[in-house]
């Protein structure tokens, strides 16, 4: 089993067809056809790990007593992901997204959230139930939304014997020191160490290399089309390259890294071997459109036997 401790979010996505400019405005009014609800943030890592066949929980802040809350805690249900939802009063985290028919483009974002920091006391029982629940891996998905605190990962290196995987925001990346893993893609690896890392073998390799000594913690750099870059705790670097796709849709690729990634560590794959199954779902995961899955029978259908 996996959990997976983060910024659940449910994104919404209204379609509709433009066929006129508002007489009032300089704007196109969307006709709607279709509304339709999907598991975001840390809520997608979890379904990308329940789409592999692994058993996972889901660790979040959700209002259940909000028809966006409900939304989610339904989807988590078809799903078959667990779930331990922590509700501090803060609305559930939304995505809402207006697209036109016809042309797929995005007309409007419409966000509702509230980034504060979570009270210590919310953080405990986090810590508390993963502790109850023991997993073998445990993923923090970290979109800087206020679940992640110094209070939390202090809390959690403290008493959770487990490995832990950070998909990290940049802004929070001290309080990932003394992790087993750190994976960021090139631009947040950018943030992280003060520079643009152009995208060859020697620049990410230095800065790895860097990561890894100041936050001794292993570290992925994914690098789309090129890849990813494992540089260990030993000092090891591997480049693993990654088949080349038609590429339609990049949302969520992230998400599935870092899911399968956790999947296979969670199977007793060594790391280099877990890295090159999370590099193979995330290079299927783009060929499809919107924030998509991989299934077990895609990924291990991929496998070179």
């Amino acid at each position: 089993m996996i959990c997976v401790l983060g910024d659940a979010m449910l994104d919404k996505y209204t379609y509709g067809k433009v066929e006129r400019i508002n007489p009032e405005a300089p704007v196109p009014v969307l006709n709607v056809v279709e509304e339709r609800y999907t598991l975001g943030g840390a809520g997608n890592v979890a379904n990308n790990i329940a789409s592999l066949k692994e058993d996972v929980v889901l660790l979040g802040v959700c209002n259940e007593n909000g028809d966006f809350g409900m939304q989610m805690i339904e989807l988590c249900k078809k799903n078959n992901i667990k779930y331990y939802f922590i509700t501090d009063g803060r609305p559930t985290i939304v995505k809402h997204r207006f697209v036109a028919l016809g042309y797929n483009q995005q007309l409007l974002r419409v966000d509702y959230e509230k980034n504060n920091p979570l009270d210590c006391n919310y953080s405990k029982m986090f810590v508390d139930k993963i502790l109850e629940l023991n997993p073998n891996v445990l993923i923090i998905s970290d979109y800087a939304k206020g679940v992640i605190t110094k209070d939390l990962m202090a809390y959690l290196k403290k008493q959770y014997s487990g490995k832990i995987l950070i998909d990290p925001k940049p802004k929070n990346i001290d309080l990932y020191k003394d992790v087993f893993l750190i994976k960021p893609n090139l631009k947040e690896a950018s943030e992280i160490v003060g520079r643009e890392i152009e995208n060859n073998n020697n620049n990410v390799e230095k800065a790895g290399l860097e990561i890894v000594d100041k936050y001794n913690a292993n570290v992925v750099i994914t690098r789309s089309e090129k890849g990813s870059t494992l540089i260990t705790l030993d000092g090891e670097i591997y480049h693993i390259p990654t088949e080349v796709r038609e590429v339609y849709d990049v949302s969520g690729a992230g998400d599935t890294y870092i899911a399968t990634l956790g999947y296979a560590l969670n199977k007793n794959y060594d790391l280099v071997d877990a890295v090159k199954l999370a590099n193979r779902a995330s290079s299927i995961v783009v060929g499809k459109v919107g924030t998509a899955t991989v299934s077990l029978e895609e990924l291990l259908g991929e496998v070179v036997k």
